[in-house]
């Protein structure tokens, strides 16, 4: 028989494989691949303030990247320096600033490998109901204005012509991605959340023909990779979260491939 943390880890997995799909796509056609990470690393310092507050540290992480999301979106567009600097610049000042903070907390017993690069195999019974929680939240979110954030990431001018809010879908699209940081930063880490993000997304890039089949084929992998990781962490003692990483690359490079031999074929 499987054994109940084994169920309850491969289930976390898919509850945060399928929404990666689709807000990993929407951040590859806004071509903002490192907000995922700025809000992942700024993950820990909501873990120590939590710690610091008794507050439970999934509702830490998910007030405090919400929080900041709402500002990273107040930085203009256009600036001296360019947005990827800022986002660089606040991830890794927020990652040191958790790091520090969990220096002066000698009574905090953090297992900061877990936290940085995951420990999926560990997840309880009140940490898979958060993930749930902000699992339907999302996709909810998502279902309500799927059109509107694909317009608004891939033909900006177009969804103003047609009188969608932009900095409306903007902010929905910030929260979405601090609510995913949140939800996954116990299975992949605050290191790797942005793997899972990204290289599913990427991979079903080369086979998908329209926005809704990369979005559904990157969920698809992500979910397949996620119980491939877990497999192996099991079976074979290694990390998980790396694991699925290195199961995403995998995925990435059979798709890629595919693709270069399918175009010249044709």
């Amino acid at each position: 028989m499987i054994e109940p943390f084994v169920l309850r880890a491969a289930l976390a997995a898919l509850i945060t494989a399928v929404p990666a799909g689709f807000v990993g796509s929407l951040m590859i056609w806004r071509r903002t691949a490192y907000f995922g990470d700025t809000l992942s690393h700024s993950a820990l310092a909501g873990i120590v303030l939590g710690a610091a507050l008794g507050v439970s540290p999934n509702i830490a992480v998910a007030l405090l990247t919400g929080v900041l999301a709402l500002l990273l979106i107040k930085i203009p567009q256009r600036n001296i320096l360019g947005m990827d600097l800022y986002l660089l610049i606040i991830g890794q000042t927020a990652l040191c600033a958790g790091l520090v903070g969990l220096a002066y907390m000698p009574d905090f017993r953090a297992d900061l490998t877990g936290y940085l690069f995951g420990d999926v195999l560990s997840v309880s019974s009140n940490d898979l109901l958060f993930m749930a929680a902000m699992g339907a939240v999302c996709a909810l979110v998502l279902a309500v204005n799927w059109k509107k954030q694909v317009f608004c990431a891939a033909a900006p001018d177009i969804a103003r012509s047609e009188g969608i809010d932009i900095l409306c879908q903007n902010r929905l699209f910030t929260i979405l991605t601090a609510l995913f940081v949140a939800m996954a930063f116990r299975t992949t880490g605050l290191l790797l959340v942005s793997a899972l993000l990204i290289v599913p997304a990427c991979a079903a890039r080369f086979i998908a023909r329209t926005p809704e089949q990369m979005a559904v084929k990157a969920a698809v992998i992500g979910a397949f990779c996620s119980i491939a990781g877990i497999a192996a962490s099991v079976l074979f003692d290694a990390p998980a979260a790396p694991a699925v990483e290195q199961a995403c690359a995998a995925a990435f490079v059979l798709c890629g491939t595919f693709f270069r031999c399918h175009k010249k074929i044709i």
